[in-house]
């Protein structure tokens, strides 16, 4: 009797868009090898969406595959490192594209997100919730996005409760149990982390670690530490 198995995971040595490609290519083939029939992007500005639809969903052993976008809510606000504050949306030709290619967009308040008082003295709305995605970020910084956006996908009925379905944002990408944030902790279960980075250079805000091109492999123990503060 087989006990267990084994299964392909990438690893990008740095995070961010520049590993989204790789990312897509990592979860369409984990979908057929897993007889997988939905795949969930999370998306800002809808670029992974269009990738998928016209790179990917168009060859043959993608055709069958069903896409689900998932996005930010209405009015979130970003800061950038001078403080400006400003927001992201998915452009009003690429949701026109997405709403003909048959791809709904689910668009809430992320699960793991506070919810704000009326007066800042008022405190913060949730804030046990936040722990969660800090939890998971010790994964990578966009394995809470992965999860948050496949229990919102299942909160939309866009998949079914128990069902498995694949969770991807531009570097991440994991194969899941689906189900609602209100049993997430009952019911959700990840399966397989199919891709993820393995230096957090924007989470941990780790140094790139760049091997020569004729390395047959990757020695982590080169990677150097990141210096903690005083008193640490």
């Amino acid at each position: 009797m087989r006990t267990s198995y084994k299964a392909p995971i990438d690893y990008f040595l740095s995070e961010g868009r520049d590993n989204l490609r790789d990312c897509l290519s990592a979860a369409f083939s984990a979908a057929v090898r897993h007889h997988i029939s939905k795949i969930i992007i999370f998306t800002a500005k809808g670029v992974g969406l269009r990738i998928a639809l016209e790179e990917f969903c168009s060859l043959t052993e993608y055709e069958h595959l069903k896409l689900i976008g998932v996005t930010f809510p209405q009015g979130k606000i970003f800061k950038e490192k001078d403080g400006k504050e400003f927001t992201v949306d998915i452009p009003s030709e690429d949701a026109e594209f997405f709403r003909r290619s048959g791809v709904n967009i689910v668009r809430a308040h992320l699960p793991f997100d506070p919810i704000s008082a009326a007066f800042a003295h008022h405190g913060i709305l949730g804030q046990d919730v936040t722990m969660i995605g800090e939890a998971l970020s010790i994964f990578g910084g966009s394995m809470s996005l992965c999860v948050q956006a496949a229990l919102l996908a299942c909160d939309a009925g866009e998949v079914v409760f128990g069902e498995h379905a694949i969770s991807l944002t531009s570097d991440t990408a994991i194969l899941a149990r689906m189900a609602p944030t209100r049993q997430l902790l009952r019911d959700f279960v990840v399966r397989e982390i199919i891709c993820k980075p393995v230096i957090l250079t924007i989470g941990k805000r780790e140094d790139p670690f760049l091997p020569a091109a004729d390395d047959v492999s990757i020695d982590l123990g080169k990677v150097a530490p990141k210096a903690l503060p005083p008193g640490s």
